[in-house]
């Protein structure tokens, strides 16, 4: 133990073991002693991998990335066929009797695979046609795998796309235009269910659908809108300011997902509005500063860009958990990262960090930008 070394930056390992320590305590109370060894477990092997990730040199996660978005569609085609549907929605594949979602895999594939396309063409891509055959044909095709069964998850990839176009200062009148078209081509599959039927092509559109509509109809009555958000308001109405003390939640019975999807309600119920909600908004927006930090001192093109995407693509996640479950957003699935209860989530978002690590301690290599 001893010869263990916990390289890079310091204040990112600091947030994710408090991170950690605020899920155990929150899942001990929301899913029980039975959930939590198996939880610590989880989060112990995605330490690990953290651990083992970050003593690598960041070079090369461009070949990791590339082997890893073949891999993803791969798998977002089998779910497509073969996905295990749980609660309507066939996103996961069983493997040794071990279920993950592949969008996991996606997520973090798709922002390797096009820092690696941004450093390498970073001439061409100034051109339409390059942008076009180097990110948008890439970052659609995982998009458009994810879609029919999680809108969700390919909207915030696409969020993470249009990230990295800005930062490679790819003309705004080009961002402009995929903006505009993604919202005609969401408009359309809205319109198209309400009015038609596209169940055959989208399984889950008429649960998007309802979602949406029933978010912003103010003439229903909020106890008969979504059963999820009113008992995850009623928690965070309970909690208030201080809280009702650690595992004296009444909600975690009654709320659905209360250990994954809307912990963050839970957390406010039992630890109030300062330890429960602004603790850790405050430590995702620590967690970003860094990265950014990270991206200005990096040299390289690929680890910079590489570094504030991955911690982008975790806190816009985090934020819209916790906009859900206070009711600002409608209802999507998304989990609370480094928080709520998960197995490959977890293990995925611990690679993450650890690359956003590993890129921290040779910020002042550019070898992979000389290959």
């Amino acid at each position: 133990m001893s010869n263990l070394s916990f390289q890079g930056d310091k204040t990112i390992w600091g947030v994710v073991f408090s991170l950690f320590t605020l899920s155990i305590l929150v899942v001990y109370s929301t899913a029980g002693i039975s959930y939590l060894f198996n939880h610590i477990s989880k989060i112990f092997l995605g330490l690990i991998c953290m651990y083992f990730i970050h003593n690598l040199k960041f070079k090369y996660f461009a070949r990791i990335g590339l082997l890893l978005f073949w891999i993803s569609i791969f798998l977002l085609l089998c779910v497509l066929f073969f996905g295990i549907n749980i609660n309507g929605a066939s996103r996961w594949l069983s493997v040794g009797g071990q279920q993950f979602q592949p969008s996991d895999i996606a997520k973090l594939a798709i922002i390797m695979y096009l820092c690696r396309q941004i450093s390498k063409y970073r001439l061409k891509i100034k051109k339409l046609k390059g942008l076009f055959l180097y990110l948008l044909l890439p970052a659609s095709t995982i998009c458009l795998l994810v879609l029919p069964n999680n809108f969700s998850t390919s909207a915030l990839i696409f969020s993470n796309v249009l990230l990295l176009l800005f930062l490679s200062n790819i003309d705004l009148k080009h961002i402009s235009l995929i903006v505009l078209s993604s919202i005609f081509i969401s408009l359309s599959i809205y319109l198209s269910t309400k009015y038609s039927n596209l169940e055959n092509l989208f399984p889950r559109s008429q649960t998007w659908v309802n979602r949406i509509d029933s978010f912003f109809d103010e003439k229903d009555d909020k106890l008969n809108k979504d059963y999820q958000v009113t008992q995850a308001l009623i928690a965070v109405k309970k909690g208030g300011i201080l809280g009702l003390g650690p595992g004296k939640s009444v909600q975690r019975d009654l709320l659905p997902y209360s250990y994954s999807d809307f912990i963050f309600a839970i957390m406010i119920e039992e630890y109030g509005l300062f330890i429960g909600a602004i603790l850790p908004i405050l430590l995702y927006l620590i967690l970003l500063y860094r990265s950014i930090i990270i991206y200005l001192k990096t040299e390289s093109v690929f680890g910079s860009l590489l570094a504030v995407s991955l911690v982008f693509s975790l806190v816009i996640q985090a934020f819209v958990n916790m906009l859900v479950a206070v009711n600002i957003l409608p209802v999507t699935g998304q989990t609370l990262p480094l928080i709520s209860m998960g197995g490959t989530s977890i293990l995925f978002t611990c690679f993450s960090i650890g690359v956003v690590l590993s890129i921290s301690r040779d910020s002042n290599d550019r070898e992979y930008d000389k290959e």
